[in-house]
Protein backbone atom coordinates (compact mmCIF):
# COMPACT_ATOMS: atom_id res chain seq x y z
CA UNK A 1 0.00 0.00 0.00
CA UNK A 2 0.91 3.67 -0.72
CA UNK A 3 3.11 4.90 2.03
CA UNK A 4 0.68 8.11 1.90
CA UNK A 5 -2.68 5.96 2.21
CA UNK A 6 -1.06 4.62 5.38
CA UNK A 7 -1.05 7.88 6.91
CA UNK A 8 -4.33 9.03 6.06
CA UNK A 9 -5.53 5.86 7.55
CA UNK A 10 -3.72 6.39 11.29
CA UNK A 11 -4.99 10.09 10.89
CA UNK A 12 -8.56 9.01 10.48
CA UNK A 13 -8.47 6.16 12.87
CA UNK A 14 -6.71 9.07 15.67
CA UNK A 15 -9.31 11.47 14.99
CA UNK A 16 -12.06 8.64 15.14
CA UNK A 17 -10.60 8.02 18.73
CA UNK A 18 -10.68 11.40 20.36
CA UNK A 19 -14.36 12.35 18.27
CA UNK A 20 -15.75 9.48 20.55
CA UNK A 21 -14.05 10.49 23.86
CA UNK A 22 -14.89 14.28 22.75
CA UNK A 23 -18.49 12.70 22.70
CA UNK A 24 -19.11 11.05 25.80
CA UNK A 25 -21.89 12.01 27.95
CA UNK A 26 -20.64 11.53 31.30
CA UNK A 27 -16.67 11.92 31.23
CA UNK A 28 -14.11 12.05 34.09
CA UNK A 29 -12.97 15.28 35.67
CA UNK A 30 -10.75 17.04 33.24
CA UNK A 31 -7.86 17.00 35.77
CA UNK A 32 -7.87 12.89 35.89
CA UNK A 33 -8.30 12.84 32.05
CA UNK A 34 -5.08 14.64 32.10
CA UNK A 35 -2.86 12.87 34.33
CA UNK A 36 -4.24 9.58 33.08
CA UNK A 37 -3.33 11.14 29.92
CA UNK A 38 0.46 12.04 30.74
CA UNK A 39 1.05 8.66 32.66
CA UNK A 40 -0.37 5.92 29.66
CA UNK A 41 1.54 8.41 27.20
CA UNK A 42 4.73 7.62 29.62
CA UNK A 43 3.85 3.98 29.75
CA UNK A 44 3.08 3.59 26.49
CA UNK A 45 6.40 5.33 25.26
CA UNK A 46 8.23 3.23 27.47
CA UNK A 47 6.51 -0.30 26.40
CA UNK A 48 7.27 0.40 22.42
CA UNK A 49 11.08 1.30 23.23
CA UNK A 50 11.74 -1.85 25.27
CA UNK A 51 9.21 -4.04 23.45
CA UNK A 52 10.67 -3.16 19.63
CA UNK A 53 14.35 -1.84 20.66
CA UNK A 54 15.65 -3.61 23.86
CA UNK A 55 13.67 -7.04 23.41
CA UNK A 56 13.72 -6.70 19.37
CA UNK A 57 10.12 -8.36 19.42
CA UNK A 58 9.11 -6.39 16.58
CA UNK A 59 11.25 -4.06 14.00
CA UNK A 60 9.60 -0.42 13.17
CA UNK A 61 9.80 0.88 9.96
CA UNK A 62 11.91 3.70 10.15
CA UNK A 63 12.99 3.71 6.32
CA UNK A 64 9.51 5.18 5.19
CA UNK A 65 8.55 8.74 7.12
CA UNK A 66 4.59 7.78 6.57
CA UNK A 67 5.06 4.61 8.17
CA UNK A 68 6.81 5.85 10.91
CA UNK A 69 4.64 8.94 11.85
CA UNK A 70 1.84 6.36 11.34
CA UNK A 71 3.48 4.47 14.48
CA UNK A 72 3.68 7.49 16.19
CA UNK A 73 -0.27 8.75 15.54
CA UNK A 74 -0.95 5.24 16.78
CA UNK A 75 1.06 5.19 19.84
CA UNK A 76 0.66 8.69 21.02
CA UNK A 77 -3.09 9.01 20.11
CA UNK A 78 -5.26 5.91 19.26
CA UNK A 79 -4.03 3.77 21.95
CA UNK A 80 -4.05 6.74 24.71
CA UNK A 81 -7.80 8.01 23.59
CA UNK A 82 -8.86 4.53 23.70
CA UNK A 83 -7.91 3.68 26.78
CA UNK A 84 -8.93 7.18 28.60
CA UNK A 85 -12.49 6.66 26.43
CA UNK A 86 -11.93 3.23 28.62
CA UNK A 87 -11.65 4.47 31.93
CA UNK A 88 -14.11 7.34 31.08
CA UNK A 89 -16.89 4.99 30.74
CA UNK A 90 -15.86 1.95 33.02
CA UNK A 91 -15.48 4.10 35.96
CA UNK A 92 -18.34 6.28 35.70
CA UNK A 93 -20.95 3.34 34.77
CA UNK A 94 -22.54 0.83 37.47
CA UNK A 95 -24.17 -0.77 34.61
CA UNK A 96 -22.53 -3.94 34.31
CA UNK A 97 -23.44 -4.48 30.39
CA UNK A 98 -21.98 -1.42 29.66
CA UNK A 99 -18.44 -1.97 31.42
CA UNK A 100 -18.27 -5.52 29.66
CA UNK A 101 -18.67 -3.68 26.38
CA UNK A 102 -16.32 -0.94 26.42
CA UNK A 103 -13.99 -3.38 27.90
CA UNK A 104 -14.57 -6.27 24.40
CA UNK A 105 -14.59 -2.72 22.12
CA UNK A 106 -11.55 -1.57 23.72
CA UNK A 107 -9.55 -5.30 23.55
CA UNK A 108 -10.53 -6.06 20.10
CA UNK A 109 -9.94 -2.46 18.67
CA UNK A 110 -6.74 -2.62 20.23
CA UNK A 111 -5.51 -5.86 18.29
CA UNK A 112 -7.12 -5.14 15.31
CA UNK A 113 -5.23 -1.66 14.61
CA UNK A 114 -2.13 -3.66 15.94
CA UNK A 115 -2.51 -6.06 13.23
CA UNK A 116 -3.19 -3.12 10.70
CA UNK A 117 0.20 -1.73 11.74
CA UNK A 118 1.74 -4.83 10.55
CA UNK A 119 -0.24 -5.59 7.69
CA UNK A 120 0.60 -2.08 5.99
CA UNK A 121 4.23 -2.55 6.80
CA UNK A 122 4.48 -0.22 9.90
CA UNK A 123 6.07 -3.01 12.10
CA UNK A 124 7.30 -6.59 11.55
CA UNK A 125 7.50 -9.12 13.86
CA UNK A 126 10.26 -10.80 15.11
CA UNK A 127 9.00 -13.06 17.65
CA UNK A 128 5.90 -10.95 18.71
CA UNK A 129 2.94 -13.08 18.91
CA UNK A 130 -1.20 -12.26 19.07
CA UNK A 131 -0.85 -13.65 22.76
CA UNK A 132 1.62 -11.44 23.88
CA UNK A 133 0.13 -8.41 22.69
CA UNK A 134 -3.42 -9.39 24.13
CA UNK A 135 -1.49 -9.94 27.58
CA UNK A 136 -0.01 -5.66 27.08
CA UNK A 137 -3.39 -4.71 25.78
CA UNK A 138 -5.05 -6.50 29.33
CA UNK A 139 -2.13 -5.14 31.40
CA UNK A 140 -2.55 -1.41 30.26
CA UNK A 141 -6.37 -1.40 30.10
CA UNK A 142 -6.03 -3.24 33.54
CA UNK A 143 -3.12 -0.07 34.30
CA UNK A 144 -5.65 2.31 32.98
CA UNK A 145 -8.75 1.16 35.54
CA UNK A 146 -6.40 1.47 38.84
CA UNK A 147 -4.67 5.18 37.66
CA UNK A 148 -8.16 6.33 36.75
CA UNK A 149 -9.69 5.64 39.69
CA UNK A 150 -6.81 6.55 42.24
CA UNK A 151 -6.63 9.85 40.47
CA UNK A 152 -10.38 10.39 40.08
CA UNK A 153 -10.12 9.80 43.97
CA UNK A 154 -7.30 12.24 44.54
CA UNK A 155 -8.96 14.27 42.51
CA UNK A 156 -12.20 14.73 44.47
CA UNK A 157 -10.24 14.59 47.96
CA UNK A 158 -8.12 17.27 46.89
CA UNK A 159 -11.19 19.76 46.05
CA UNK A 160 -9.96 19.48 42.00
CA UNK A 161 -13.71 18.47 41.27
CA UNK A 162 -16.37 21.33 41.10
Amino acid sequence: MDASVVIVIFVCIAWFCILIQAMLAKKLPLAVNFLLFMVLEAILTNKLTIIGYNMNKFQINTHSMPHFISLILHNDFTVTFVLITFANVFLNTSRSVLRWAITIYTFLFQLLIGAMLRWNGVLTDNGWTTGMESVIILSMMAVTLLLGGLFRRMAFKEGWVR
